[in-house]
């Protein structure tokens, strides 16, 4: 499997590049009144609108200083629309073995485990609950 491996602030996360669609730098938003904390605005990417999403908020619930860190958008596709991830920047992409994978060890986690890349931890996220669990509230 291969995984996009990225900075938010002091941590480094990943996820499987299934959902990638495109990695592109900083992007101009048009905030969206009352949406929730982690929704940052609405993103227009070659005439395709999306939601940019600040995956710092959504994960650690707290920002990161601003937006200092901010330096690439992740775009991912899902079931409905695209979307975009705001993140640091971005270390590369690995191959890794589903073995190499040590499980968080919580069955509902966002993130799905942890993986030891160029002697650096990696929390790996799970796409689908982080938005499985939004779509919720």
């Amino acid at each position: 499997m291969q995984i996009i491996v990225f900075r938010l602030g002091e941590r480094t996360y990943g996820f499987s590049t299934d959902k990638v669609e495109e990695i592109t730098t900083m992007l101009t938003s048009t905030t969206v009144p009352h949406s929730p904390n982690w929704t940052v605005g609405l993103v227009n990417l070659r005439g395709q609108v999306m939601t940019l999403v600040d995956l710092d908020i959504l994960l650690n619930k707290s920002d990161s200083s601003g937006d200092d860190w901010y330096k690439n958008t992740i775009i991912i596709h899902t079931e409905e629309n695209p979307i975009a991830l705001k993140v640091g920047p971005v270390i590369g992409v690995s191959d890794v073995l589903e073995e190499q994978l040590q499980a968080s060890g919580e069955e509902e986690s966002i993130i799905s485990g942890y993986i030891s890349v160029n002697d650096d931890i990696v929390s790996i996220i799970d796409l689908d609950q982080i938005f499985k669990e939004k779509e919720e509230v």
